[in-house]
């Protein structure tokens, strides 16, 4: 089963009116200071497109925003993260109709990315892809080891390699973003009724 949706959380003081001038959907969220608003499956324009964003204005009008859009169909991710009208982080995993690379990074890294996307676990999922050449043939030991070097180099210095897949990524750490800042969505009350 497939997901697709997009949300913007923000930490605000403002009144669930004022939120409602902006926003369609507006739910506050149960023991915290976030508010999901206009949680959905609606396309914006701009998603997955360098050059879009979506948070400066409404953190600068009402607070930190953070927006999150998932797509496991196609393995793509939108994240980006303001506050007072600048970014503080934003990344965009995108498919090209070929493999889902990254597009887009900027702002200052955020510890959830050393949890999610830098851990020695995604590091033995990525050395696990790289381990054969396009053939499915298992490389030489001496052309492995030089890649794995180049691996290691990009998880110490927690680089992203543009237009590549590395660090290792995928559309469900919107999931574990959302988890780390404790930005619960209307999917988490039918998981959790599931049970």
């Amino acid at each position: 089963m497939s997901l697709f949706y997009n949300a913007f959380f923000i930490k605000t003081p403002a009144t669930e009116s004022n939120l409602k001038d902006r926003f369609s959907q507006v739910s506050r969220i149960p023991d915290s200071e976030w508010v999901v608003c206009d949680f959905g499956d609606s396309y914006l324009d701009g998603l997955f497109e360098p050059g879009t964003y979506f948070t400066t204005e409404i953190s600068l009008q009402f607070g930190e925003t953070i927006f999150i859009c998932v797509d496991t169909s196609n393995d793509q991710l939108e994240y980006e993260h303001s506050k007072e009208g600048n970014i503080l982080r934003k990344l965009c995993w995108s498919f090209d109709g070929c493999q889902s690379t990254w597009e887009w990074v900027e702002g200052e890294p955020e510890p959830w990315e050393d949890l999610a996307l830098f851990s020695e676990e995604n590091f033995d999922r990525a050395r696990e892809i790289f381990k054969y050449n396009e053939h499915l043939e298992l490389l030489a030991p001496e052309e492995l080891l030089a890649k794995e070097k180049d691996l290691r180099t990009i998880w110490d210095h927690r680089q992203y390699m543009l237009g590549d897949q590395w660090p290792l990524g995928d559309a469900t750490i919107g999931i574990s973003i959302q988890k780390y800042f404790g930005l619960k969505s209307p999917l988490d009350d039918l998981e959790e009724s599931a049970f």
